[in-house]
């Protein structure tokens, strides 16, 4: 017994001494931060099962400034500056390499090592191109056309009411599906989810899951029971599943449609050690490409259409330009829909706002020496990213932080110094992040969020109904947003046939 309780006050002092280092002696004991989180790293995990963590991180900077130390080896940074010494180069010129927090297969050009990313994103390159993306627009119409017979089937309906987050995501999936395996998942069709698509929004919450899993397995394994866990990971296992299975039977198919379509991308050096993706690699990215290429827009289409039908004055203005810039439906194009200055800072201000990816993405700091990251020296294995979130919403970046207001982004903000917005720190958005693994589609998602909104506002009269119109944007995020239904009124614009 009295072992036992000697063991016992030996660990106790263990934890007590290894928590006053991490507190006190750590070479990053100056950064402020929540010493609770510092302390127990768990705390982490905890508010990320919860789906709180990026709300938990705006909280953090709010109270402890631009440069956040919220756990033991881990800082966030809400700086323009940070983007650059983070994402751009390392120590010298060398890459920092990202941060794996999962013991789930790296072999998609999301979680891949700096080298695979590099042969991911030349062979996905060519249906990102210019030409692809010319290729592309045809196949973005059709489905467009699509979701706007269905909004006015609703609008001619008894009921004209839905939900305007459901038919963004049928659209994006549709689209990406047919993209990337050559056939539609038919949610604009049948007005509803494909069992696929349904179970990514589970899978993602289950990520959460399986990071705390890797981080403490033995807890992991004693709390499971009342964790409500393991639907959601097996959602996770599905959704690859069904991925993979959908990816063999697209590369048993002789079709070729050029550069439009993201799967002859990845098969132009198919088993190519040095130039091309092993089947594994081509069925893990095709995954990777469905989320990060429909759920992103979808996301920030239904943030920019709850903000805009939240600020009249906004509505009004966006809806005026589409309408008298653009005599007919048929003239909404990539390229017209690039001269419409205003609602270009809508959507510029819905990804400040509501940004699709709200949380940071984590780099290491390389050793031997310290890093300078926005004028803090970083010792070696340090953890740090910019969160998006937390840069985004910050008075400390931007003037009336917490307002939809697009007006800070048309040129005569940045040039008239006595604009209210001419000392926003626009660098700071970088949605899409910067430097060479920035997003490969980038260009893709900009031209479909332009030609959905526009063709939607161009056609519709849209009214938030009562239970959608305030406390929408109060969502939880799974490294993506929980998104609520968005119930609106649609009405046809009044004089179209």
């Amino acid at each position: 017994m009295r072992l036992t309780v000697v063991l016992a006050w030996c660990q106790l002092t263990i934890v007590c001494l290894s928590i006053i280092r991490t507190l006190y002696l750590h070479p990053l004991h100056n950064l402020l931060g929540p010493k609770t989180w510092i302390a127990f790293p768990i705390l982490r995990y905890i508010s990320s099962v919860r789906g709180r963590l990026e709300i938990d991180m705006r909280t953090f900077h709010g109270k402890y400034g631009e440069a956040v130390r919220f756990g033991p080896d881990q800082v966030s940074f809400i700086t323009a500056q940070a983007w650059k010494d983070i994402y751009r180069h390392g120590h010298g010129d060398e890459q920092l390499p990202k941060v794996l927090h999962s013991t789930s297969n790296p072999s998609d050009i999301i979680s891949a090592r700096n080298a695979d990313h590099s042969r991911f994103r030349r062979a996905l390159s060519h249906a990102f191109s210019a030409r692809g993306l010319q290729a592309q627009e045809p196949i973005l119409r059709g489905y467009v056309d699509k979701l706007i017979q269905r909004l006015d089937e609703i609008a001619a309906s008894p009921t004209p009411v839905t939900n305007m987050v459901k038919w963004y995501n049928l659209t994006g999936f549709d689209l990406i599906g047919d993209l990337a395996f050559g056939e539609s998942f038919g949610g604009l069709d049948s007005g509803e989810y494909h069992h696929w698509v349904a179970t990514i929004f589970k899978a993602m919450q289950g990520m959460a899951f399986v990071k705390l899993r890797d981080a403490y397995p033995l807890l992991f394994r004693i709390l499971s029971p009342w964790l409500a866990s393991e639907s959601l990971m097996e959602a996770r296992e599905r959704q690859i599943e069904y991925s993979t299975l959908t990816v063999r039977k697209r590369l048993q198919n002789s079709l070729n449609r050029g550069p439009a379509d993201f799967m002859d991308s990845m098969l132009r050096h198919h088993g190519d050690k040095e130039k091309g993706m092993t089947d594994k690699e081509i069925e893990a990215n095709a995954n990777i490409l469905i989320i990060a290429g429909s759920e992103t827009t979808a996301t920030l289409l239904s943030g920019v259409t709850y903000w805009l039908l939240r600020t009249p004055d906004a509505l009004r203005k966006v809806t005026d330009e589409i309408r008298s810039s653009i005599k007919s439906d048929t003239d909404i194009t990539f390229r017209t829909t690039s001269h419409l200055p205003y609602m270009l800072a809508c959507l510029t201000e819905a990804l400040r706002i509501y940004p699709p990816v709200p949380g940071g993405l984590e780099r290491s700091t390389l050793p031997p020496n310290p890093v300078n990251i926005s004028g803090y020296m970083i010792p070696p294995g340090t953890k740090v990213s910019v969160h998006q979130l937390s840069a985004y919403r910050s008075p400390l970046n931007f003037h009336r932080a917490s307002e939809f207001l697009p007006e800070r982004w048309l040129p005569c903000a940045k040039e008239d110094p006595s604009s209210p917005f001419y000392h926003d720190n626009r660098d700071v958005l970088q949605p899409f992040s910067v430097g060479p693994r920035n997003c490969i589609g980038r260009n893709l998602a900009n031209a479909e969020m332009r030609m959905i909104l526009a063709r939607v506002l161009w056609n519709f009269d849209l009214k938030l109904c009562p239970e959608s119109t305030s406390g929408w944007e109060e969502q939880r995020s799974f490294m993506l947003w929980e998104k609520k239904p968005l119930m609106c009124f649609v009405k046809r614009r009044e004089g179209l046939e």
